[in-house]
């Protein structure tokens, strides 16, 4: 099909970009169930092949050469899809992480992490089980840095898998089953966006009647918002509010 003279295709209103870690192989799964088929997904990867703090400090080292190609695919918003990755440096890497995408690309950008927490803030939580498939050096990264946005960590439960290829391989329902009881959490967070967590997000939803954020959702829709594609609250229903 011919391109429009505005280098669209008429049956997608919307381009997004995702810088993704090389070794993620769940994200873009989640994007086609995220995404309204009006909205089109493309992806540029950043070398990682295992969370250890040398790999996640040099991550965001790819960012500047893999946004500039983002955008020569003309994307409308690029997000650094990284949990982890986007918060490793402490309060503040994300904006910075973010400068150096839109300082590359000329594009409107976000991370995971900064996703995260406004999709949290937007749904007034303060008080949220931590899920992750981390170890637990970097479950205390990701509490350190939600606790600097006023949000508290009440329980943190996961695998603990240091190799992220493991992470992509634990199920929706084995994620889910890590929350045996949500206590005074006024919702749940599953972080990282090698896991399987949009998926479980749905069962703990239905489990438990609190709202769920997930990384690929919140990421997803930092991107459509970015776009001008999606409200500035966080769909309850999750991905099935975003594809809409």
């Amino acid at each position: 099909m011919a391109e429009t003279t505005n280098h669209r295709d008429p049956e997608w209103t919307h381009r997004l970009g995702f810088l993704v870690p090389s070794v993620n192989t769940v994200i873009e799964r989640d994007l086609r169930l995220s995404l309204p088929t009006t909205v089109s997904a493309h992806v540029a990867r950043m070398s990682i092949t295992r969370d250890t703090p040398e790999q996640l400090a040099a991550l965001a080292d790819s960012v500047p050469e893999a946004a500039r190609m983002l955008a020569h695919a003309a994307v409308d918003s690029i997000v650094f899809a990284c949990t982890s990755g986007s918060l490793y440096h402490g309060l503040g890497y994300d904006a910075e992480i973010t400068e150096r995408i839109t300082a590359a690309s000329g594009r409107p950008a976000s991370t995971t992490s900064t996703a995260v927490v406004a999709a949290l803030r937007s749904l007034g939580l303060t008080r949220v089980v931590l899920v992750t498939p981390y170890e637990p050096w970097l479950d205390d990264l990701v509490a350190t840095f939600l606790g600097a946005h006023g949000i508290e960590v009440t329980a943190t439960a996961g695998p603990a898998l240091p190799d992220p290829l493991d992470t992509a391989s634990v199920p929706p329902e084995g994620i889910a089953a890590a929350v045996v009881d949500p206590g005074a959490a006024d919702g749940i967070f599953i972080s990282c966006t090698a896991f399987r967590g949009l998926e479980a997000a749905r069962i703990l939803r239905e489990r438990f009647g609190l709202p769920v954020v997930s990384s690929n959702e919140a990421t997803c829709w930092e991107g459509l918002r970015l776009a001008g594609r999606a409200p500035d609250t966080f769909p309850l229903d999750g991905y099935a509010g975003l594809c809409r």
